[in-house]
């Protein structure tokens, strides 16, 4: 047989350490390639105006050449030499960059010593680019005003790219230097944030099953505090449970025990009799703890069915008139043996919020609580009606009632009062389980003094509209 699948549980350190480092990256790695774009864009904007300044200074300088009438010795290579025989002073972008003075006339005028004889550029003014070498070259071109003379200053491409690229390689070293160290702020951050979860998981796995006591909340962030105070109710509710649980067994085996002696003790009467009228009454009184014994232990599983129900159970639209119908018509052979008049009083199609299995337990240990305590030939009324938006449930009875002072003792586990209890048999849970079903529809229950003369039980249950 496969098992089921299921995931793998998942560290919250490792993701949270996954998810921030990645978005870090991420983040740095967008930033890193917009300043890369934005800086190879500046840096084309930089060199493109140091072209045209560069040209307007060459400009300049042939202007002033023109009005001293100058520029021709420039033509002459033996008589300027050092216009032409300048040695290079050895940058390492110095022949990178080139210029060119171009007569439209008498052609190449003046060049440096990195620019071709040909023109750079067929542009005669603004920028252009164009390839020598092998090489791209972006070269601006301005002209003279009579269109006599044009100038081109040119600069290859690998000096910008040279550039971007020594500039990206330092922010790269950057963040490869930065990241360990953030991945390790980040790292004591987050173990930090959660050392409150680990103190949490070390103190609940170092508690025994029987220690229910609530969780400490000093020092908890607030995120955390919800989750402790659910995890303080359901500690509280199982230390509930449990007391719950041992109390019930320490009843039920104390109430148990008084049958069980009662049956051996009329079992060993019967086999020790010789009169068969004394066999035979302690038979019938063996029979009789049976019967007891086992009303006790229907009683006692009813109980623990209705104690282990959830807080939301499953609420129905309920006729409780009908349910008063069935309930009574159950219940009508045990009141007719002790001759009761049974009656049912209220309007029909009421409905109420009801579980109806739990519903119709609730009212059957009513109803048969008052049967049980009603003396032969007496009375018991149901009724139901309407009280502002909540229905009222009556049962009524002719039997000896309660004493106010014993009223609230009621609804106690293994109860029974002291006047009614030789007139019946019973075991003091009915009452109880009809307490705790009433808890579990949020409705009210309530005893007192009857009209009839007895015990009223009036049960106050939601309305569905």
């Amino acid at each position: 047989m496969t098992k089921p699948w299921r995931l793998a549980p998942r560290s919250l350190k490792k993701q949270l350490l996954f998810s921030l480092l990645s978005a870090l990256l991420l983040g740095w790695s967008v930033s890193a390639y917009l300043n890369y774009q934005r800086t190879r864009d500046e840096i084309a904007e930089l060199f493109n105006a140091e072209l045209a300044q560069s040209a307007r200074v060459v400009q300049a300088f042939v202007d002033n050449m023109l009005r001293l009438r100058a520029l021709t010795k420039l033509w002459e290579r033996e008589k300027t030499p050092e216009l032409f025989d300048t040695p290079i002073l050895g940058h390492k972008y110095e022949r990178k960059i080139a210029f060119q003075l171009r007569s439209i006339k008498d052609g190449l005028v003046l060049r440096s010593e990195s620019a071709p004889e040909f023109a750079l550029s067929l542009t005669r003014n603004g920028y252009s680019e164009t390839v020598l070498d092998g090489q791209l070259w972006h070269v601006f071109s301005l002209s003279s005003e009579n269109g006599d003379y044009v100038i081109h200053v040119g600069q290859r491409d690998d000096i910008r790219r040279q550039l971007v690229e020594s500039i990206a390689g330092q922010q790269i070293i950057g963040v490869l230097i930065a990241l360990p160290v953030l991945g390790l702020v980040i790292w004591l951050i987050v173990s930090r944030t959660l050392r409150p979860i680990n103190r949490l998981k070390d103190e609940l796995a170092s508690r025994e099953a029987d220690f229910l006591q609530p969780l400490a909340l000093d020092a908890l962030p607030e995120e955390m505090l919800p989750v402790v105070n659910q995890l303080n109710a359901l500690l509280a509710m199982l230390e509930q449970a449990f007391v719950n649980e041992r109390n019930f067994t320490s009843d039920a085996s104390h109430e148990l025990r008084t049958p069980l002696a009662g049956l051996q003790t009329q079992l060993q009467v019967a086999q020790k009799a010789v009169d068969p009228a004394m066999r035979d009454q302690a038979i019938a009184k063996a029979q009789q703890a049976v019967l007891r014994m086992t009303h006790l232990v229907q009683q006692l599983l009813t109980l623990a069915r209705v104690q282990h129900h959830n807080a939301g159970i499953d609420l129905q639209s309920v006729d409780i008139h009908q349910v008063l119908a069935d309930t009574l018509a159950d219940l009508e052979p045990l009141a007719r043996a002790k001759q009761i008049d049974l009656e049912l009083r209220g309007d029909a199609k009421m409905a109420v919020a009801a579980n109806p299995q739990l519903l119709q337990i609730l009212l059957r240990n009513l109803l048969d609580n008052a049967i049980k305590y009603t003396p032969a030939g007496g009375a018991v009324l149901a009724s139901c009606r309407l009280e502002a938006d909540r229905v009222a449930v009556c049962v009524d009875d002719t039997g000896p009632g309660v004493a106010d002072a014993e009223l609230a003792r009621l609804t106690q586990r293994f109860y029974r009062c002291v006047e009614t209890a030789q007139s019946a048999e019973g075991s003091g849970l009915g009452l109880s389980i009809a307490q705790r079903i009433v808890a579990l529809h949020s409705a009210d229950i309530d005893f007192g003094r009857s009209p009839l003369g007895g015990l009223q039980a009036r049960l106050i249950l939601n309305r569905i509209v």
